[in-house]
């Protein structure tokens, strides 16, 4: 069973400790590709150019909003590296400035280009919070760093341009076939008129009935002005609407009904004035008549305060907010929507004087009813005709005019001296990705490598506690750590006599009678921990037997500087009555005797299980120091003849593995276990702070 544990920043520390060698070859090694890069790669040119984006009156401008905002500011540096833009820039090339930049084609150049922008040798944005763009290139060839620099902002000054002029263009072709339309319509209605005055012999209409024609006519005039500066608006207002995405259309179209709520009082204001002026016509005055002026003021009055309300929406009501990234467009539709409402308007009301007309045209006699309706036809297209010739050189002019939002500051020169700073910039950035990567593969290690380190993970992994970690004994030194009265106050020490605490702490019933000491792998160091463990106990008064029953590589006798001469085995095969006991310190040391073939038999013999029985007896504490346990079945025998059992685990040498199959074994066979001890521990590396701790606490007296 794994148990839940918070996740500390001393456990980073201990991992960029434990694995300081990896990280620092991986940044020695980054650090020795960055000098050879300073050394070997070739020297970089640098060339910029700058390009200002001019600051635009529109429907946000004039103190309403600041124009460009950084939102814009962006799109422009997005179209600088759009695919269309480096296209052309890739194709304006000629077949020499291709050779002496060195590249194959308009092809090899757009592709080159495109790498060059993704590895960050084509930087392009702004120059603080002004709006002026900035276009710096670093190549090897300064010719090359220069070219492409003013290349790129010549072809996207023209680039933007083209785009400008797109809707203008629009309403200038509208109206170019309106007016072939409109001058069949004309020629066709011309040669009804003189068609039906020759086969009646009428030269023309009488003085009043002209009057009338003409009144109409002027009226249809208006009618179908207004109509054609419908469609024109719809169809530049479908344009705009075509460059949005789906979601930027949905938003739109949620402005849009919001101010067509706003704008409904206003609409009715305009299509009653609309009203007023029509009827004015009706009643024979001119346009220039200051009664009609008055009325055209009044709407020029309402349509500023429509303006005023879509001011008042897209900043106060924070409609624009979701739609940064397309102000333009938003702003152009909803302007091109107010004016196609007025212009509508407008057709409305004039299309309801057109009707009145024509009810009055029927009291005309038939005759001078039939050349009334030639002549007015031919008058309103007349009229009409005139009208779009006038728009379409309107509309010619205002494209012709268009030059863009882009102005070019400066263009680039061709460097003489390298670009020093760039290659430092990229050797800082190597450096610290050097860094970086050596952290990152340290901890790739860390997780990969299965190894033991941590007090926490064993307990995750048996569901069993850790009662002490021993420190790593300076590898330095020739003799095994041996617990004694000059060594007392080590933190060595201070370890075993946490393990001997817990241990007593960790049975209700106090202390157990005898404890098989033993590991899941060789190597562990449990034959010392059973020595110093035996120590601690008898250094407080408990009467200690400690037995060497690693019957296959005794350790004991050698630590301890013993004979093995009369020990376990000679007991056991009957060579001696009695075993040797030697006296370490305040404990009984029993060896491991001769080493025997057979050891698993002789620990399972009856024998054995009189002898541990008469220690139990004779001893406050029997220790017994056994082999691995996952290697041989000795410990597992000997685990079911005593009361405790306590595992010794070496940090960085036993893996996870190793635990979860000495935890499978310990329940399989029923065997009582105290815990864990993890041995060899790097308290430098791992626990640094615990020797500040006991260090801090032992000044105290």
């Amino acid at each position: 069973m794994e148990l839940e544990r918070e996740v500390d920043i001393r456990d980073y520390i201990r991992i960029i400790r434990r694995r300081f060698w990896i990280i620092l070859s991986v940044f020695g090694f980054s650090l020795i590709l960055t000098i050879l890069y300073f050394i070997y790669s070739p020297p970089l040119y640098t060339s910029s150019s700058t390009i200002l984006v001019k600051k635009v009156e529109t429907l946000f401008g004039g103190g309403y909003f600041p124009s460009p905002t950084e939102e814009e500011l962006t799109n422009h540096i997005y179209l600088l590296k759009s695919d269309p833009v480096l296209r052309k820039t890739a194709m304006s090339f000629t077949k020499e400035e291709l050779e002496r930049i060195e590249f194959s084609g308009s092809e090899d150049a757009l592709r080159k280009i495109k790498r060059d922008i993704e590895n960050g040798q084509i930087e392009i944005g702004t120059e603080g919070e002004s709006r002026i763009i900035k276009i710096k290139v670093t190549e090897i060839n300064p010719y090359r760093s220069m070219l492409i620099a003013n290349r790129l902002a010549m072809v996207y000054k023209d680039f933007d341009i083209e785009m400008k002029r797109e809707d203008a263009h629009s309403t200038y072709s509208f109206i170019e076939n309106q007016i072939n339309v409109v001058k069949k319509d004309l020629e066709d209605a011309e040669k009804k008129l003189k068609a039906f005055k020759e086969e009646h012999g009428i030269l023309g209409l009488s003085a009043e009935v002209e009057g009338f024609i003409q009144q109409m006519a002027e009226i249809e005039k208006e009618f179908r002005k207004a109509s054609v500066e419908a469609q024109a608006l719809e169809m530049q207002l479908k344009t705009v609407e075509s460059r949005l995405g789906d979601r930027e259309k949905m938003l739109l179209s949620e402005a849009s009904e919001t101010s067509y709520e706003l704008l409904l009082d206003l609409k009715d204001q305009l299509t009653s004035l609309e009203n007023q002026r029509a009827d004015l016509l009706i009643q024979g005055y001119s346009r220039t008549d200051q009664k009609i002026q008055s009325v055209e003021q009044a709407v020029s009055s309402v349509k500023i305060k429509m303006d005023e309300v879509i001011r008042d929406l897209l900043e106060k009501r924070g409609v624009l907010n979701p739609l940064e990234e397309i102000k333009d467009l938003l702003q152009k539709s909803l302007y091109l929507t107010v004016d196609w409402t007025v212009a509508e308007t407008r057709k409305e009301a004039f299309e309801d004087v057109l009707s009145y007309y024509e009810e009055k045209l029927k009291e005309i006699p038939e005759r001078d009813l039939m050349l009334a309706q030639l002549e007015r036809e031919k008058q309103a297209n007349e009229n009409i005709y005139m009208m779009l010739i006038e728009n379409k050189e309107q509309a010619q002019i205002s494209e012709v005019s268009e030059r863009g939002d882009i102005f070019i500051l400066d263009l680039a020169v061709m460097p003489k001296e390298p670009n020093i700073l760039s290659k430092v910039k990229k050797g800082i950035l190597f450096i610290i990705l050097g860094f970086l990567l050596g952290i990152g593969v340290g901890f790739i290690v860390d997780y990969i490598d299965s190894a033991i380190r941590d007090e926490g993970e064993i307990s995750r992994v048996s569901g069993l506690p850790v009662l002490a970690s021993i420190p790593l004994i300076d590898v330095g030194r020739k003799e095994t750590f041996i617990l004694t009265d000059k060594n007392l106050s080590s933190s060595t020490a201070e370890s075993f006599r946490r393990l001997r605490t817990n241990i007593k702490l960790s049975r209700a019933d106090g202390l157990p009678s005898s404890i098989l000491v033993t590991g899941p792998n060789k190597g562990s160091g449990k034959s010392m921990i059973a020595i110093n463990l035996a120590l601690s106990f008898a250094s407080v008064g408990e009467n200690v037997i400690l037995v060497d029953t690693d019957l296959r590589r005794a350790s004991i006798g050698s630590y301890l500087g013993i004979s093995n001469s009369g020990g376990l085995t000679d007991l056991l095969i009957g060579q001696v009555e009695k075993p040797e006991v030697f006296k370490f310190n305040s404990i009984d040391v029993i060896s491991s005797g001769t080493l025997p073939p057979n050891p698993s038999e002789l620990l399972d013999s009856n024998r054995m299980r009189e002898l541990i029985n008469k220690w139990e007896e004779d001893y406050d504490l029997v220790i017994l120091d056994s082999p691995p346990l996952l290697t041989v079945s000795d410990s597992s025998i000997l685990a079911n003849e005593v009361e405790e059992t306590l595992i010794v685990v070496s940090y960085g040498e036993t893996t996870r593995n190793m635990i979860t199959q000495t935890a499978e074994l310990l329940k399989r066979l029923s065997i009582k276990t105290l815990g864990f001890v993890m041995n060899k521990v790097h308290f430098s590396r791992e626990y640094g702070y615990y020797h500040y701790y006991y260090k801090d606490y032992k000044g105290y007296k």
